[in-house]
């Protein structure tokens, strides 16, 4: 007989499985899950690889950096072309030691020494492809980037020995960067930085047996200052996209709990006895079958046995499999696995112990209102501190679908957008990363809003926003999930 108390025990201790931390991977290899989709974007050919905030760059960044992690992905997904014989190190990131990598305070003391960005990303490749002679005896980047920046001819000589010695070996060097909004204080310094790591990326594609990986965000894709350089189509033409369709949400949910001490005996006996989906031992770890990977039938029937049928009295209130993930949804119609885990967690803490189900429909709410209030915090407080500026005096004041001009008329009485340019010229914290088209006054900053999946602008030209973000944000929309007060 299932046991409804381990189920819900294991949804939290799945949900636990995706935290990222220090740049380490999750503790078992057994919780990761490769989407179809993103089998291309670990390919060692997929130079680029874009995802929205939470949809897994830092978590892939510490899976292929890790043997065990690596030595799982080949056996359970061999799709994922990420075969033996490639060495994985990492260039840029967090949590790395200055011995690895340069870290932001690195970069900004090198940009000011006059060190061209260009030659402290050669730099990096130089360090990990095991350049020879003078520079091998360096040990600090600065001496490094001072190499390159005046032995072109002899990094260009070495380079070629590097990428031979690792042919014969048959062997890939594999250099992942993430974290590319932290390579400095504002988009001033990042820019160019960022610009030049592609530039180095694209040039490493040059050598047969050395390639860059780096993860970035889609909005980083979309400035002309990162990528306006002669030659970028060519990068772009290796670029894969971390998108997650709702099957992909579920198939990592149920990877997780399927491997859970908790709950995972009694996940596995209950989709085996929902579908006849019987789980496989692949390196001491269960794997999911095919038709809860992909088959969103098989998959609803077997959520379905964990948290309902409806999400109220009667299905027309929507089914938990599809109503949770479209109310993750942001506005570039995208679910963060984060965010979907999150709602889970919140959804297994906040189900009474004497609930029939594993998942009560109303915790399920709550879960996503939980969800909602992480997502805004991540996003005002680490990410994009101008966010929190602009939105809070329309906190209670609008009800969306609206028009452009209610946002306009507040932050005109508010002065809001004045306040934005005054923190910007004084270099004040709030104004870390600011909206980049803030000179086109409160349009421009709509379209940064969008360009972040925090809005959307309908046919009509109203302004719809997502409620991943609307409760937290406090707007209101008919029929919707009630804000956060």
């Amino acid at each position: 007989m299932i046991n409804v108390r381990k189920l819900r025990a294991g949804v939290r201790e799945a949900a636990d499985s995706l935290d990222q931390a220090g740049g380490q991977p999750n503790r078992l290899p057994g919780f990761t899950y490769v989407p179809p989709s993103h089998a291309r974007a670990l390919d060692p050919q997929s130079t680029l690889v874009e995802g929205i905030r939470g949809a897994g760059k830092s978590f892939w960044w510490a899976q292929l950096a890790s043997s065990t992690h690596r030595a799982f992905i080949q056996s359970a997904y061999p799709e994922a072309r990420f075969g033996t014989g490639i060495k994985v190190v990492r260039g840029f990131g967090t949590g790395l030691s200055t011995k690895d990598a340069p870290g932001a305070d690195v970069l900004a003391q090198l940009v000011e020494q006059n060190y061209r960005p260009r030659a402290i990303w050669r730099a990096v490749l130089a360090h990990h492809a095991g350049f020879s002679g003078e520079f091998a005896q360096l040990g600090r980047w600065s001496d490094r980037a001072d190499w390159v920046q005046n032995h072109a001819e002899d990094f260009d000589e070495l380079l070629d020995q590097a990428d031979r010695a690792l042919d014969q070996r048959g062997e890939t060097l594999l250099i992942l960067f993430d974290a590319l909004d932290r390579l400095a204080e504002n988009w001033e310094h990042i820019n160019p930085l960022a610009k030049a790591l592609l530039q180095v990326a694209l040039d490493a594609r040059s050598t047969k047996r050395i390639r860059f990986k780096v993860f970035l965000r889609p909005d980083m894709l979309q400035d002309h200052a990162i990528i306006g350089f002669p030659d970028f189509s060519k990068l772009s033409a290796h670029k894969a996209s971390l998108a997650w369709r709702r099957s992909d949400l579920y198939a990592l949910f149920f990877q997780c709990l399927a491997n859970t001490q908790g709950g995972g005996s009694d996940f596995r006996a209950l989709a085996r006895d929902t579908c006849g989906a019987a789980l496989l031992k692949k390196a001491e770890y269960w794997v999911l079958p095919s038709a809860l990977r992909s088959d969103e039938a098989d998959q609803e029937l077997t959520f379905k046995e964990l948290a309902g049928s409806a999400m109220g009295s009667s299905p027309k209130r929507g089914k938990p499999y599809t109503w949770l993930v479209n109310h993750l949804q942001d506005g570039l119609n995208q679910v963060s696995p984060r965010s979907f885990f999150s709602a889970l967690k919140t959804a297994s803490e906040e189900t009474r112990d004497d609930y029939e189900l594993a998942l009560d429909y109303r915790a399920i709410q709550l879960g996503v209102q939980k969800a909602s209030q992480i997502r805004v915090q991540e996003i005002t407080s680490e990410d994009y501190p101008w966010v929190e500026l602009v939105m809070s005096p329309l906190y209670g004041k609008l009800t969306v679908p609206c028009e452009v001009e209610a946002f306009k008329q507040i932050w005109k009485e508010q002065k809001t957008l004045v306040t934005l340019e005054e923190q910007l010229q004084k270099k004040q914290g709030i104004v870390k990363l600011p909206p980049q088209n803030l000179e086109d006054d409160a349009r421009g900053v709509l379209r940064d809003l969008e360009a972040l999946g925090l809005i959307q602008t309908m046919p009509d030209q109203r302004i719809q926003m997502p409620d991943v973000y609307r409760i937290a944000f406090g707007f209101g929309r008919k029929g919707g999930v009630k804000p956060l007060k």
